[in-house]
């Protein structure tokens, strides 16, 4: 029996993530019209930390809805790092709106509109 070969990661986090969010977080920037480059390199590096970061737990709760025999969890993987990576920045924007709502005065209400 021949032992396997370790997962590459960097920090602690796969690379299959790390370049699954990168992916996405370029595919993400080019989908934006205008804009530098520094803005297309940072897209980028935030799609990668939310993938990386992301997508151990997203993969968990996608596979409840996605449970197939035929989907494998390395593709499982790769398809939630991908769209993690896609989704970091409007992800990232809205938690920082949110914070700043936050810090400004009480936090928003949740609730629905009562009818």
């Amino acid at each position: 029996m021949t032992d396997m070969l370790p997962e590459p990661a960097l920090l602690g986090l796969k690379a299959a993530h790390l370049l699954a969010g990168a992916i996405g977080g370029l595919v993400r920037s080019m989908t934006r019209p205008g804009g530098s480059i520094m803005r297309h390199i940072g897209t980028a590096i935030v799609g990668t930390a939310v993938a990386g970061y992301g997508t151990p737990i997203g993969t968990h709760l996608a596979a409840r809805w996605l449970a197939s025999p035929d989907i494998s969890t390395a593709s499982l993987e790769g398809m939630v790092g991908f769209l993690l990576g896609l989704t970091g920045m409007s992800l990232c924007e809205a938690a920082i709106k949110w914070a700043r709502l936050w810090r400004d005065g009480a936090p928003p209400n949740l609730r629905p509109p009562a009818a």
